[in-house]
């Protein structure tokens, strides 16, 4: 049996044990980020550290399982199920009705396990260059100008005509890499905070985005354009932008499009290619505010 238990500052070196194909950034990523987020929850059977992962809450009632490691010994048995199976349960105690993880798109094997052991089903499959460096003269495209609130309506229904909107299963990137519901409420904030764009062919919205600046990192959320205005959309989302990097979280629907802009943006473009599983739960708590 797996007993799961939250990992204090006495457990790095077991971290490291457990992580030591992994370099020292990577550690300190997972204390300051993972911690932060929600939680870095470790493994134990019968009193001895197994494994370790993240369990952040993206959203009130929706938790995301991330980077499940195990030792060695441990990788081919049940321990993962197990240690799936009892983050799960902790994120019904915190009153959670959806719990994601993510796997590669070639990871075939963990992706017929998490549908055939416990029940996950395939969402939205995305493509993600993470903090890849700009090239040193971007654009001298007019910036754009973020949507006010009063677009709401506007963009709510671009999203709900949109393929690539469906095809994402109406999921939002976050940049702690997790993804959360994009709902018309959500996307109400995002306006409030000045995070949502557009670009028009006439008067026509053909493409919105999702962008926020985080430190010295331009971090685009969601994209979903047509090609005719995908340049204009990027290069706007960056001109006057005091960033070096750029994170780029785009649904495999739209990749195609985007792809020839970020290659000429970035100094190398070597994405990721994930896809989101998703369990619904039901949450063993009052939902959290």
């Amino acid at each position: 049996m797996v007993v799961i238990r939250k990992a204090g500052g006495q457990d790095c070196e077991l971290l490291a044990r457990i992580n030591e194909d992994e370099n020292a950034d990577f550690l300190c990523h997972v204390y300051t980020s993972w911690q932060k987020q929600g939680g870095l929850f470790l493994a134990e059977r019968e009193g001895e550290l197994v494994g370790f992962c993240g369990l952040t809450f993206p959203a009130p009632t929706e938790a995301q399982i991330l980077g499940i490691r195990l030792l060695p010994d441990y990788q081919k048995e049940n321990i993962g199920r197990d240690f799936v199976i009892a983050l799960i349960q902790e994120a019904q105690q915190a009153g959670c009705n959806i719990v994601r993880m993510l796997t590669s798109t070639e990871n075939y094997e963990t992706q017929a396990a998490l549908q055939r052991n416990l029940s996950f089903e395939r969402r939205g499959t995305w493509v993600v260059g993470y903090r890849e460096p700009l090239v040193s003269s971007i654009t001298s495209a007019p910036p754009l100008k973020p949507f006010t609130p009063d677009g709401l309506e506007e963009v709510w229904q671009f999203l709900q005509y949109s393929l690539t909107y469906r095809h994402s299963e109406g999921l939002l990137f976050k940049p702690e890499y997790t993804y959360r519901s994009f709902s018309k409420a959500h996307l109400g904030r995002l306006m409030d905070a000045g995070q949502v764009y557009g670009a028009y062919e006439g008067d026509m919205l053909a493409g919105v985005a999702v962008a926020q600046v985080c430190d010295d990192v331009m971090v685009i959320r969601y994209i979903d354009a047509r090609m005719p205005v995908v340049p204009e959309l990027l290069h706007g989302l960056l001109a006057d932008k005091d960033v070096s990097l750029l994170t780029s979280a785009v649904p495999t629907s739209c990749y195609r499009d985007v792809k020839p802009v970020l290659e000429k943006l970035v100094e190398k473009h070597q994405p990721d290619h994930w896809l989101v599983m998703e369990k619904e739960v039901s949450p063993l708590a009052m939902p959290r505010d």
